[in-house]
């Protein structure tokens, strides 16, 4: 069996400008007991109900949408539009165990737990399944493939979910600002993309899951917009304006930060000149990696304009997500953002 996985997340943190190779952190691995205690509980796909053409796999039971409250992650400006909530997390229930953290991340096209979630909720490696590597900001992680048999919200049910298991500090990385040494789940888009639509309403700190309705921009909004999904290597993809100039985006919900450019269109933009930026860290699945940090003058999505976004540029290493920019939920999270499947539009209200 074999499946493949790109996984694009991001965490921005306070640097210096000064001991760059100091500042940069080694590529998060399992150990070898965590790998050697993985390989004896593994179990066949056909014991764990995921056939090799995977038809069973992420089934959806429930017909009715579900509402449920975000997790407060509150920003460094708490009280602005969905300052609250730094990026979308709620609790679910895998396997039976309740009040597991949940972060719906639109910048990963699979769902990963660090090794301890696993374990103690009991996902399980497939047996014989080959290590799939999932890259991002820092470098590159190889994971084994497992799978949890339930992941509940409220009464919608996803059963026998593909997943997968890397070493604790590579979903820290992402979260570890947030809730210290907690572990979470990460929900991706092979999952979300199951439903007809998901609509993350950070300001009011809610997310709908509708598993068969049709999505209908809700008659309150006051302002209303769409633009056209596509999908690229699993990931939502849109067409912004930066300055007056087209930027295909990936749409990165678990993503804390504005704008992450790649070298090349941030320095024909202007934004970036080795030897001349301010430098930051910015954490992701691969570890950490050194960033150059600025300010965008306009991004537009559809109708949707965003000015002074902050934006970032990697120094080090291969530009994150294939050279390809990320819109991060620093912007997202000022609207309720729905990613309509069922049509392939990303819709944006307030």
């Amino acid at each position: 069996m074999r499946w493949c996985a790109a996984i694009f997340l991001a965490v921005g943190l306070a640097g210096c400008s000064t001991g760059f190779d100091r500042l940069e952190t080694a590529t998060p691995t399992l150990s070898a007991s965590q790998r050697a205690d993985l390989s004896r509980h593994a179990k066949s796909a056909v014991e764990l109900g995921v056939p090799e053409r995977g038809a069973a796999v992420g089934e959806v039971a429930g017909l009715d949408n579900v509402t449920v409250a975000l997790c407060k992650v509150p920003t460094s400006q708490p009280r602005d539009p969905g300052g609250q909530f730094a990026v979308p997390v709620i609790l679910a229930s895998i396997n039976g165990k309740t009040g597991v953290r949940m972060l719906l991340d639109s910048g990963s096209n699979r769902n990963l737990f660090g090794y301890s979630l696993a374990h103690a909720v009991g996902v399980t490696a497939v047996a014989g399944a080959e290590p799939v590597k999932s890259s991002g900001i820092g470098g590159s992680v190889d994971n084994f493939i497992g799978v949890a048999q339930s992941v509940k919200v409220d009464a919608l049910e996803l059963r026998r979910v593909l997943a997968l298991i890397g070493p604790d500090t590579q979903v820290m990385n992402i979260t570890h600002g947030f809730w210290g040494s907690a572990q979470s789940m990460i929900l991706g888009m092979n999952t979300l993309r199951r439903l007809s639509y998901v609509s993350i309403d950070t300001p009011r700190g809610k997310v709908t899951f509708a598993p068969r309705e049709a999505y209908c921009a809700r008659p309150a909004s006051r302002f209303v917009t769409k633009v056209p999904l596509q999908w690229v290597n699993g990931l939502p993809m849109i067409e912004a304006v930066l300055d007056g100039k087209p930027l295909a985006c990936y749409v990165d919900t678990g993503g804390d930060y504005g704008l992450l450019l790649p070298r090349k269109a941030a320095g024909n933009l202007g934004y970036w000149r080795p030897g001349h930026e301010t430098i930051s860290i910015s954490k992701g699945v691969g570890g950490a990696s050194l960033a150059a940090t600025y300010k965008v003058r306009e991004v537009k999505i559809g109708n949707a304009a965003f000015v002074q976004l902050p934006a970032r540029t990697q120094v080090t290493g291969p530009d994150a997500a294939g050279g390809n920019a990320l819109l991060g939920n620093v912007c997202l999270r000022r609207m309720c953002v729905t990613f309509d499947f069922q049509n392939g539009q990303l819709w944006l209200e307030r």
